[in-house]
């Protein structure tokens, strides 16, 4: 049974793994930044950051991929934004 709930664990955090790269893509790609809030990119950053933590402190492998590739995702489009905006910035 035990073997059976890491399976599940791990595909779990695979499917939000890939659950957010299309946001990201499509952040990227159309480079329309103006709807992301900026308080649930924070929160998602600070959680996942904590949740991180917790996952490689207990050694849960579904945790540290899941939430590891949530914060990398975040991070991403927060450099993005900033990028957008400097630049937006600059040219006025």
């Amino acid at each position: 049974m035990s073997e059976i709930v890491n399976i599940l664990g791990l595909i779990g955090s695979v499917l939000v793994t890939i659950s957010f790269i299309p946001q990201t893509y499509k952040t990227l790609q159309q480079k329309e930044v103006s709807d992301i809030s900026y308080s649930f990119m924070a929160i998602n950053i600070v959680s996942s950051s904590l949740m991180c933590i917790y996952g490689i402190y207990h050694s849960y492998i579904p945790v540290i991929i899941s939430d590891g590739s949530v914060l990398i995702n975040c991070i991403i489009i927060l450099s993005y934004i900033v990028y957008i905006k400097n630049k937006q910035l600059s040219e006025d």
